[in-house]
């Protein structure tokens, strides 16, 4: 591993502390850390941070991003961010940094799968985030930073890029994906008085769900954290093996990456599963992950064979969405896109985008190049053919894999 880095910086007052950035009362000591093997140095500091950043979705946890270090599974070299507050750890931002034609080129880790991804930050540090754009500035991590998966609702990231617009870059935003989600905090009856207010509607949903019941033999088991052992995962990959997502070459949990994911997560804490027999055959499930009174909903699926049968998909979502109320769950949420069963049983509705933000006339330039290709890609039929190559791409990749 490279030694971890640190820059001098100049304070408020124009004086030099070292490694060090006196503002106002506190004192922020910034390095960097690269390579897959300097996450043990800081590792328990992470954990620490997360349990202390209560905003942060579990895709900013260590369980998370480190299997996509692990793996490889990441397009650059990793580099880790790191801001101190004395012995403590206050901020990190997690990067995969690469260079092409001499343009250093940074992604969040974790941009492959589709998740929250961006700084994690203590909310009593928030000063921090200018220091970071200092620092990345003036130690030149990167001239040109892309996500895909900055949400609306990331102050922290969002007020990282305002800064370092305010220091010279050019940044550029598209609208990717809505994100539907529920707010909660409440028993399961409150929640549906107020989403469905008709009487008849809830009693149709009532029905419908005793109905479901009285059809079949149907058991709804609850997996959580270490309960979640490689024969459950084993499971619910060959149910998504049998779903609609293996026409759309989207059933991966088989694969070992994804498998490593559900361990990690699981042994985190962050990991909880629903699993649905019907006739004593797995016919469904649901894997979410869990942290800060955040419910993040992630994968469904539910057999084929049962398409016809009475909505085992919304069977199964309205069993978890009221194990959710159970718990105190405050935001239920159910990750990126639009569908049917999303607007059904949501009651907001906030946004994911693709960023882009460069500095530099190479930066200007890729900023620019980008902007146009993510508006390109909101003209629907170009989005249809673009979807539409990348999963043959996908199944392709999965026979000869």
């Amino acid at each position: 591993m490279e030694k971890a880095n640190s820059v001098f910086f100049k304070t408020l007052n124009e004086t030099r502390m070292g490694t060090t950035i006196l503002r106002q009362d506190q004192l922020i000591d910034l390095k960097i850390v690269k390579g897959a093997e300097g996450i043990s140095e800081f590792g328990d500091d992470w954990d620490d941070l997360f349990v202390r950043a209560m905003d942060a979705p579990p895709f900013l946890s260590r369980s998370w991003l480190r299997t996509f270090v692990e793996e490889g599974r990441l397009p650059g070299t990793p580099l880790f961010v790191l801001a101190w507050f004395g012995t403590k750890l206050v901020a990190l931002f997690p990067l995969a940094v690469r260079s092409v034609l001499n343009v250093k080129i940074a992604m969040p880790i974790g941009i492959e799968v589709g998740a929250y991804l961006g700084l994690l930050i203590d909310p009593d540090h928030r000063s921090a985030v200018k220091d970071i754009a200092d620092f990345i500035i003036s130690e030149n991590i990167f001239d040109m930073y892309y996500s895909a998966d900055l949400s609306s609702e990331d102050a922290a990231t969002n007020d990282l890029l305002d800064d370092l617009v305010s220091r010279g870059y050019s940044c550029r935003k598209v609208f990717r994906d809505p994100c539907f989600c529920l707010q909660l905090g409440c028993p399961f009856d409150e929640y549906l008085k107020k989403k469905i207010p008709k009487g008849k509607r809830r009693y149709k949903l009532r029905y419908e769900e005793k109905k479901f019941y009285k059809s079949a033999d149907v058991m709804i088991t609850r997996y959580e954290g270490k309960a979640i052992t490689p024969e459950v995962n084993r499971r619910i990959a060959a149910i998504q093996l049998e779903s609609w997502m293996k026409r759309r070459g989207a059933a991966v949990l088989g694969k070992p990456f994804h498998q490593k994911i559900l361990v990690n997560m699981a042994e985190g804490g962050f990991g909880q599963i629903w699993l649905m027999t019907v006739d004593g055959e797995d016919a469904a499930f649901a894997c979410s992950f869990v942290a800060h009174g955040q419910h993040h909903y992630f994968w469904p699926a539910f057999k084929l064979k049962y398409e016809s049968q009475l909505s085992i998909g919304q069977m199964l979502l309205m069993h978890v969405i009221r194990d959710a109320c159970e718990d105190g769950i405050q935001l239920f949420d159910f990750i990126y896109g639009d569908a049917e069963y999303k607007r059904f049983w949501a009651t907001d509705c906030y946004k994911v985008f693709r960023v882009v933000a460069g500095r530099g006339f190479m930066g200007h330039l890729i900023v620019m190049f980008c902007y146009i290709f993510f508006r390109l890609r909101q003209i629907k039929w170009l989005h249809s053919l673009y979807r539409r190559i990348k999963i043959r791409l996908r199944r392709f990749k999965q026979r000869t894999t």
